[in-house]
């Protein structure tokens, strides 16, 4: 797996070589490559957000499907205040 510091040693290999196309090539697309790293670690943490489910108790069986009902609606609201959205969401 290629890892920033590898691309980094990289760029400063290649800077030096101003006149070669090819060289100056390589140095764009590894700092775009170093960039694109950046961003997908910023991602890969906001998708990582955990969700926190309220707790439920079991019921009755006369409250059973009251009790899941709630028990969804409820969940459905934390999985919002996580910030991800849910089907049918406007």
């Amino acid at each position: 797996m290629l890892t920033r510091h590898q691309l980094q040693q990289k760029i400063t290999l290649l800077e030096p070589f101003t006149g070669d196309d090819t060289a100056e090539f390589a140095v764009s697309v590894a700092r775009e490559l170093l960039n694109c790293m950046d961003k997908m670690e910023i991602l890969e943490k906001l998708m990582a957000t955990p969700v926190k489910l309220p707790y439920c108790s079991a019921s009755p069986v006369c409250e059973i499907e009251a009790g899941y009902a709630a028990g969804v609606n409820d969940c459905r609201e934390a999985i919002r205040r996580a910030g991800y959205p849910i089907e049918g969401d406007a």
